[in-house]
């Protein structure tokens, strides 16, 4: 990966070099870039502190945006002042946020010529190509330039920033981000679009763009602190405060429309011999791998989340009796089929590939066992302990204190 990163900064310094040999400018863009500089320092110094904490909350592949200044140079200035612009705009960004948040110089070298690489190639293909479509009516010459900068600068940006991130071993399923970051990358990049056109015509009216964008990067940072306060980071799913909430939702809509809800709480069989056996971080893996397992295998509208330690829970909506034990003992039957070997990235550690999974599950209804979520919780959790005491890797309903009890065993 390190030895990718030299040639594309390299690239990059030699074409800004020849833009900046052969290229022409006039006063307007002068004054224009100077302009955009001051608003796109403005904007991101007023976000400074935002834009540092979502940097601390968010996974490696960081979203911002900078695309909306990448394409707006590009399309409203000659090459050469596009990358201008950019570096010093990318270089601000790194000393004022990256930096301060750890991020090392090599990276921020590589970040800044990224950026410039992609806003002059955007803006070598606008005004290479712009004159060919310029007399179209009702100004589509100007929107077939936006789309065209938006396009090649996305392609390059994403193309190079993707080599470098396989090479430094990011998966492939993470290079093409969340649907929400995507939709940001989308909005960012309109943006730019509309900051293009009025820097072309009405220079001034750019400013009206800031407060789209703040809103813009502060919803972005309410999501990332939504995530934090509410996912367990081991596992993806809910975490138990979160759950918890959900399933008073649940609780109250089940009341009020006279129907059944189920509570699971699962435990993994004799988990600590994995993390003894094959360490904490193998654990772990596996850990993130079962909850996977439970929140596929459940029901569209179930919601699966950690309980804490080896602890899950799952809520199921319109699930009485027996459908809560036809879904639990899908989960037991499928954590069954599981082995450890199966769940871990990397080389499997001696014997990891006969180590099979188990579960043990508790089951209570609302209908015998309560209607408050403390109620189903502690009858669950019985019958969790009572499936625990029976030899595990099993499911057990609630006991209603009558004799009706229900046990699926399984070998």
């Amino acid at each position: 990966m390190l030895a990718y990163l030299l040639p594309v900064e390299i690239l990059t310094a030699a074409i800004f070099a020849r833009q900046i040999a052969t290229g022409s400018s006039t006063a307007h863009d002068v004054r224009l870039a100077g302009f955009l500089t001051v608003l796109a320092v403005l904007f991101e110094e007023g976000v400074r502190r935002a834009a540092q904490l979502k940097l601390r909350l968010s996974a490696d592949l960081k979203r911002d945006m900078t695309s909306v200044w990448t394409v707006a140079t590009a399309v409203a200035l000659p090459p050469a002042y596009a990358g201008g612009v950019t570096a010093l705009l990318a270089g601000y960004i790194w000393v004022r946020q990256h930096r301060p948040t750890g991020h090392p110089l090599y990276i921020g070298v590589f970040n800044v010529a990224l950026l410039v690489l992609s806003a002059m190639s955007a803006s070598i293909a606008v005004h290479s190509s712009a004159s060919s479509w310029a007399h179209l009516p009702l100004a589509m010459g100007t929107a077939l330039t936006v789309l065209l900068a938006i396009a090649v600068n996305t392609l390059v940006n994403r193309l190079v920033a993707s080599v470098a991130l396989a090479l430094a071993g990011v998966p492939l399923r993470e290079l093409r981000g969340t649907r929400q970051d995507n939709l940001m990358e989308i909005a960012t990049l309109c943006l730019g679009g509309l900051l293009a056109v009025t820097a072309l015509y009405e220079p001034w009216l750019c400013v009206l763009v800031l407060a789209p964008m703040i809103s813009l990067q502060r919803g972005a940072l309410v999501s990332e602190l939504e995530t934090a306060a509410t996912i367990d980071a081991k596992t993806g799913l809910l975490n138990a405060i979160a759950w918890e909430q959900l399933t008073q939702r649940e609780l109250s809509r089940a009341a009020r429309e006279k129907s059944d809800l189920a509570v699971l709480i699962i435990d993994i069989d004799r988990f600590k011999l994995v993390n003894d056996q094959y360490g904490h971080l193998v654990g772990d893996q596996v850990l993130r791998r079962i909850g996977k397992v439970l929140a596929t295998e459940v029901r569209e509208y179930d919601t699966v989340g950690r309980f804490g330690g080896e602890e899950f829970v799952a809520v199921l909506p319109n699930a009485g009796d027996a459908d809560a034990l036809v879904v639990a003992e899908r989960l037991r039957s499928r954590v069954n089929e599981l082995r450890v070997a199966g769940l871990i990235d990397g080389p499997a550690p001696e014997g990891a590939a006969e180590h099979a999974l188990a579960i043990s599950v508790g089951v209570s209804c609302s209908r015998h066992d309560g209607t408050e979520l403390a109620e189903l919780l502690l009858a669950a959790d019985a019958a969790l302990y009572r499936a625990k005491a029976g030899g595990r890797n099993r499911v057990v309903l609630a006991d209603r204190g009558n004799g009706h009890r229900t046990a699926l065993l399984r070998p």
